[in-house]
């Protein structure tokens, strides 16, 4: 999973001048000297800068299990039915997708599409931004039945990619199940080739088993074919409960974000030249050629990361990058 890097405004006071007999601090009226330093804005305080991803939002196809034992509750007792996993499905992934609607194309490809076997070779929900309103209808106007066609359903995700546009921001598959795959003469090896088939055409599959089930085999071959085995012997996302999935999908979703090189800012800065940038605690130089380095860019309200510095934050490998502001003063003799 990458980071998503952090800003950081951390304010540094910089000189206060001696008050002079008529208290007029330095500055007068007219400007001039930079007057006292408000200690509320310039203190040793430290303040979250808003920060926007700018880059280019990737996609990412929900390959959704709408199976009849989705009507159960996460425990696996086939008696118990509130809440349903299929219920709780609807809050935790429309919550997610309205909230990264913006920064993700969201689709939704179900299976089965025919309360038996079978996989629509289109998408219920099609890629796209601000996918959230039409998530919300699709469950509200569809309910759990019908067997687990999960290899036929990720050879249908495949195609429906293949119709589409590559998205050079990323592709992604998240496939989320409840149980074991049938409806294909050898239904285990089928799913995990699917995904390995949707992995050589450049489209990672993360894979989520929501409830009790016996199906942790294949769901491991699958992610690990899928290129997203997490650490650890169970190498899909295993969720029990309803807050296990709230945080995988979360997770899965914040994964599949490219961190951006560019942060626009909130504030403008107290002093523009006046700026120390570090990344993971290293200093970083400005550089207006914008070869290595950072500078405002495209406008003063944006900074910008290039070259290597770029490509530190892209990787994944740094947590945060901050901004020490110094404040603007008087020199004081």
């Amino acid at each position: 999973m990458r980071w998503t890097p952090i800003v950081l405004l951390l304010a540094a006071c910089g000189p206060t001048p001696k008050a002079k007999p008529d208290g007029g601090g330095g500055g007068g009226d007219d400007g001039g000297g930079g007057g006292n330093v408000d200690a509320a804005t310039c203190g040793a305080q430290t303040e979250p800068i808003e920060t926007m991803n700018l880059g280019d939002p990737p996609d990412l196809l929900v390959v959704l299990d709408r199976s009849g034992s989705m009507s159960s509750c996460p425990n696996g007792n086939p008696f118990c039915t509130n809440p349903s996993k299929w219920s709780i499905m609807d809050t935790a992934l429309t919550s997610v997708v309205m909230s990264k609607q913006t920064q993700i194309k969201f689709g939704l490809l179900e299976f089965p599409s025919n309360d038996d076997c079978a996989a629509d070779a289109g998408a219920e929900v099609g890629i796209a931004l601000n996918a959230g309103a039409a998530v919300d209808t699709y469950f509200n106007n569809r309910d759990p039945d019908g067997n687990t066609p999960a290899a036929t359903s990720l050879q249908s995700a495949l195609g429906y990619y293949n119709s589409i546009p590559v998205n050079p921001a990323g592709r992604y598959v998240l496939f989320a199940t409840d149980g074991l795959p049938g409806c294909t003469g050898d239904p285990e090896n089928d799913t995990v080739n699917a995904v390995a088939a949707l992995f050589n055409a450049g489209i990672k599959t993360y894979v989520l088993g929501f409830g009790s089930f016996g199906g942790t085999n294949v769901l491991n071959a699958a992610a690990t074919a899928g290129g997203t085995a997490r650490p650890g012997a169970t190498k899909f996302y295993d969720a029990q409960n309803a807050a296990d999935l709230d945080q995988a999908l979360n997770d899965i979703a914040g994964g599949v974000i490219v961190p951006t090189c560019t942060f626009a800012l909130a504030t403008v800065p107290p002093d523009p030249n006046n700026v120390t940038v570090t990344i993971a605690g290293n200093p970083v130089p400005r550089d207006t050629n914008h070869n290595n380095g950072w500078d405002y860019y495209p406008d003063a309200m944006t900074i910008t990361f290039f070259g290597t510095y770029c490509d530190q934050i892209k990787s994944g490998a740094v947590g945060d990058v901050t901004f020490v502001y110094g404040c603007p003063g008087p020199v004081i003799n």
